[in-house]
């Protein structure tokens, strides 16, 4: 008698990966209702029956992805910041000086915020208004940028060892004067324009790179 081969995969593994899927679609889609809602109206008029009817998903998967709408708004936010890192990622190019290098990068940066300018608005200003969870989100977006600069800064140091490195601190303050910037312009209504700011954003930048060389000692020329 012939024997049956098992499955390659057992019926409930397989099972439970395909509900992990569509949690995920799921997740994704409210996420893009949330951003397609904003778009329309500002985030406080915005109810959960806006965003499940833009995702075409029902309450009930709602509230199995998230507890509220301010819940949806931060998991918009982390998405942002995720794709903004990986897109900074994804233009550098380590052939290139370091300054051609950083004047691309910012470029790429503020021009992707403002092709979504309602989410964009919602990560720096809407997020301020959901309480401690929102000022959480926005200093943990902040560290990760933060600490996307030391690591580009260590990279450039590997070229330029005359360098010091990036203190935390320092990374902190080059993030929050650019996070000015971006909202000041979000506040004269210049958020479409954003990629405007690449000259004044890369000279900053380059000023707070270019004090990290290490002082030449006077009369022998050595650092």
């Amino acid at each position: 008698m012939d024997k049956v081969n098992a499955p390659s995969h057992p019926p409930q593994a397989a099972l439970k990966t395909t509900l992990s899927a569509a949690a995920t679609e799921h997740r994704q889609r409210l996420l893009d209702g949330l951003a397609e809602a904003l778009g329309a109206q500002a985030f406080a008029d915005i109810t959960i029956a806006d965003i499940v009817a833009r995702a075409r998903v029902s309450k009930r998967t709602f509230y199995e992805q998230f507890a509220s709408k301010e819940a949806c708004l931060l998991g918009l936010g982390e998405r942002l910041c995720d794709q903004t890192l990986a897109l900074i990622a994804a233009n550098y190019q380590f052939d290139e000086d370091w300054v051609t290098q950083l004047r691309k990068v910012t470029h790429a940066y503020l021009s992707s915020l403002e092709s979504q300018t309602a989410v964009m608005r919602a990560a720096y200003i809407e997020m301020m208004t959901i309480g401690p969870e929102g000022l959480a989100l926005r200093r943990r977006m902040g560290e990760r940028f933060g600490q996307f600069l030391i690591m580009q800064v260590e990279a450039f140091r590997a070229v330029e060892p005359s360098k010091r490195p990036l203190t935390p601190a320092l990374a902190t303050a080059v993030i929050g004067g650019i996070n000015e910037l971006i909202l000041q312009a979000i506040e004269r209504g210049e958020a479409h324009q954003l990629s405007s700011l690449t000259p004044t954003v890369t000279e900053f930048v380059q000023a707070v790179i270019q004090s990290l060389e290490v002082p030449l000692e006077a009369g022998n020329g050595k650092p």
